[in-house]
This record gives structure tokens, sequence and C-alpha cells, in this order.
């Protein structure tokens, strides 16, 4: 499980983009719903990317904040994961975004 500080990162990271982002791309003459399309789509990248490897990664982030001076060692699937996980959330956005542009 996460610890403490790292649940409260995860609640307030995408909470201060929302309302950073949408006055910013409002200022800018951005399209709102676009926008929010874009920012959506980037936090459901982190959820897939994330949320299968959730129980390793905070295995790893308490193991190295309990022993600071130890290297954890790298989890290679986790690593393969992300990668692969994170290339298929972009390609399938950038596919469904020129898809929404030629509309």
């Amino acid at each position: 499980m996460p610890t403490s500080k790292a649940r409260l990162r995860m609640f307030a990271a995408p909470l201060a983009g929302w309302l950073f982002l949408l006055p910013d791309a409002t200022v800018k003459g951005y399209s709102v719903p676009h926008t929010l399309y874009v920012y959506s789509g980037v936090l459901l990248t982190f959820v897939v990317v994330l949320a299968p490897i959730a129980r390793k990664v905070a295995a790893d982030i308490r193991e190295q904040e309990e022993k600071p001076w130890d290297k954890v060692p790298l989890n290679t699937f986790s690593l393969y994961w992300m990668i692969g996980s994170g290339t298929a959330c972009t390609g399938a956005g950038a596919c469904f975004w020129e898809y929404l542009a030629h509309e």
C-alpha cells in the first residue's frame, strides 16, 4: 500500500492540474472540450500504466523510504509494462485525436 504522503500526492496532483489547466486553456483560447479530452486521456494513461503494477511500485517506494542508503533493484516487469502500456495509450490517443481533427 502507498504511504500517506504518496496517497496525498496521488489525490492532489490531478486536482491541481485540473484547476490550473482549464483557466490557462481558456485564456490561451483553446477549446475546453478538447483540453478536457487531452487531460482525461493523460490521466487514463497513468491509470492504465500504474494500476496493474501499483503494489510492486508501492512496495519499492516503501522499501526505499525505509532504507534510503540501499539501492532498490529495478523491477523488470514493471519497467516493461510502463513502457509498453504508455506507448500503446499514446498511440491510441494520437489515432483518436487525428479522428477528431478530421471530423
